[in-house]
């Protein structure tokens, strides 16, 4: 079967999408790109799902990846494969509308980029092109903007994040968030903490108390 690259038209995530749905992969060759705790679930999973080929993608190198070290780890002890320094920047597609391979670039750091991590810069006349049948990019996991453009009154701020007060409460009476939703990508505890003062607030709230 061979499988579009994973772009999902309704403003969730791919990577994400391909978790709820993993049974869109593929039997043949799953390149991942990306370098964070998602793109390692989305590694692992194709390897489970007995792809036969899966590489993950990064244009840095280990060491400057943000996902979780044992997570890769594990990857890499279920034969995963991983090519540093790879930039993909075309897909190239089939007869029937699904990706056969992508275009890649070799890359090398240069100085620090905002982040402190080491800028990928790309190595002139290194392209070259990686056979695969799925594609996934994981390239970043953000709010859903649906959300947003769909609930009156709700103000959102940075492609889709939702505006909260300290208590959690949003511009919609009544409305209250947390979490990955407010603050973007943040550890469990974090949304943790924001859940329970928002469970205060909304307590308040709803018996009418002073918040």
């Amino acid at each position: 079967m061979t499988a579009p690259l994973a772009v999902a038209p309704d403003g969730v995530d791919p990577d994400l999408r391909f978790l709820e749905e993993v049974s869109a992969a593929t039997a043949g060759c799953v390149a991942v790109i990306g370098g964070g705790d998602t793109a390692m679930d989305c590694v692992r999973t194709a390897v489970r799902l007995g792809a036969k080929q899966v590489m993950c993608v990064y244009r840095r190198t280990e060491a400057e990846m943000p996902g979780n070290e044992r997570d890769r780890a594990f990857a890499k002890e279920e034969g995963a494969e991983f090519h540093w320094l790879t930039q993909p920047v075309r897909f190239l597609g089939d007869e029937r509308g699904g990706v056969r391979a992508m275009e890649c670039v070799r890359m090398e750091l240069g100085e620090p980029d905002e982040s402190g991590r080491r800028r990928p810069i790309p190595v002139q006349g290194s392209e070259f092109t990686m056979e695969v049948d799925t594609v996934i990019s994981a390239l970043g996991y953000w709010p859903d903007p649906l959300v947003g453009e769909t609930t009156p009154d709700l103000e959102t701020h940075d492609w889709g994040l939702i505006t909260t007060d300290d208590a959690g409460a949003t511009s919609r009476s009544g409305v209250f968030a947390g979490g990955d939703d407010v603050l973007g990508p943040k550890l469990v505890v974090t949304a943790v903490e924001q859940a329970r003062r928002a469970a205060a607030a909304i307590h308040a709230h709803l018996m009418g108390l002073p918040s």
